[in-house]
């Protein structure tokens, strides 16, 4: 099934990003329904894929008990395939049935490197994401730096 540019277009990953760019994308990804208790990504292995939530709810998991949930449209589930050491962070786990868009994480690591204006674009969201839960994977929320 192919992925349709406005279904992209309303992702905030990709908001910025115009027609073009979304056209070179669009091939990449795939639409995999989940049902719930489906692992997608398990801490410490290869980062192999990224998905984005179209609907459903899923818990990520880190050590220490840590968690917290994702449910909303375009929440991003493995953005350690283009972050070193390129290891899953946390085990995300479906919590109810759903519908994800994937893509391999070595395709989506060699677009990004291989044409900056969307490397740069896609970039700057990963970085933010990154920096919003990385307290959740270190266990430093609500400490002070």
């Amino acid at each position: 099934m192919s992925i349709d540019i406005q279904t992209l277009k309303s992702l905030d990953l990709f908001a910025d990003l115009n027609f073009g760019e979304l056209e070179q994308i669009a091939p990449l990804m795939h639409m995999m329904k989940v049902t719930e208790g489906e692992v997608l990504t398990r801490k410490g292995e290869q980062a192999r894929t990224v998905f984005i939530i179209l609907s459903g709810n899923f818990m990520l998991s880190f050590k220490d008990e840590r968690s917290f949930t994702l449910h909303n449209k375009g929440n991003i589930i493995g953005w350690s395939t283009v972050v070193t050491p390129f290891q899953y962070k946390g085990t995300a786990t479906a919590l109810t049935d759903g519908l994800v868009l994937s893509m391999p994480g070595q395709e989506f690591l060699d677009l990004i490197q291989s044409n900056s204006a969307i490397g740069d674009k896609i970039m700057q969201k990963i970085n933010k994401i990154v920096s919003e839960r990385m307290p959740y994977v270190t266990g430093t929320w609500g400490k002070e730096a």
